[in-house]
């Protein structure tokens, strides 16, 4: 499995927040671009589209910048890649699917299930506390 840019990005900026949530305080979006490789114009989209996903949410002015719409031990891996993925089931290309085509379908959504289920056991708080354990530096703002 291959991540794409703008998930991984998503989770580098979930991340930094959920290891700044508990100072209550939003990050600017400056700050998570300086904080994670993230480039400033992807940034502004991502989390546009983590708003819209319910994921974070936005303070404008001065004090103002982003934070996590609730804790992040009620933030699943799953919902992030969902939110920027999409969970939608599988189908077939096929205008009249084959019998082997829906087998084959059926078996990967199947799968898709199985592998969000277990998704749904890793939250943005595992995430953090894993990053820290490996040395990952922890940034206050």
């Amino acid at each position: 499995m291959k991540l794409n840019a703008k998930t991984e990005y998503a989770l580098l900026a979930l991340v930094q927040l959920a290891e700044g949530y508990a100072l209550g305080q939003p990050a600017s979006m400056r700050a998570l671009a300086e904080q994670q490789p993230i480039p400033d114009g992807f940034l502004v989209q991502i989390l546009q589209e983590l708003r819209r996903a319910g994921l974070v949410t936005s303070t404008r002015g001065a004090c103002g910048g982003y934070r996590l719409s609730r804790a992040p031990g009620e933030i699943s891996l799953c919902d992030v890649l969902c939110a920027m993925d999409g969970d939608d089931p599988l189908r077939s290309n096929l205008a009249n699917p084959t019998p082997l085509a829906q087998v084959l379908v059926d078996e990967l959504d199947d799968a898709r299930c199985r592998w969000q289920d277990q998704l749904r056991e890793v939250t943005l708080e595992d995430l953090a506390g894993r990053a820290a354990e490996l040395g990952s530096p922890m940034w206050y703002i």
